[in-house]
């Protein structure tokens, strides 16, 4: 355990820091429940790049599709 963390524990940037990782988390594990990215189909890295990629792309625009019918719901 660390006694000198920085930034340091409970300040206002370490909670913005935490909260970024816990959101990038579960990015990753929506990439890998959702979007296969743990069984790639694919041989070198910069395939395994633009499969990732398309997987990252694949998550936002669902993202933004869900949050596009929600405002639908709320306006209608």
């Amino acid at each position: 355990m660390r006694r000198y963390s920085i930034p340091h524990r409970d300040t206002d940037n370490w909670k913005e820091l935490y909260n970024e990782r816990t959101s990038v988390e579960r990015c990753n594990s929506r990439m890998k429940s959702y979007l296969t990215a743990t069984s790639l189909h694919v041989w070198g890295i910069e395939k395994v790049k633009t499969h990732i990629y398309l997987n990252a792309i694949v998550l936002l625009a669902s993202a933004l599709a869900m949050n596009k019918q929600d405002r639908k719901k709320i306006v209608i």
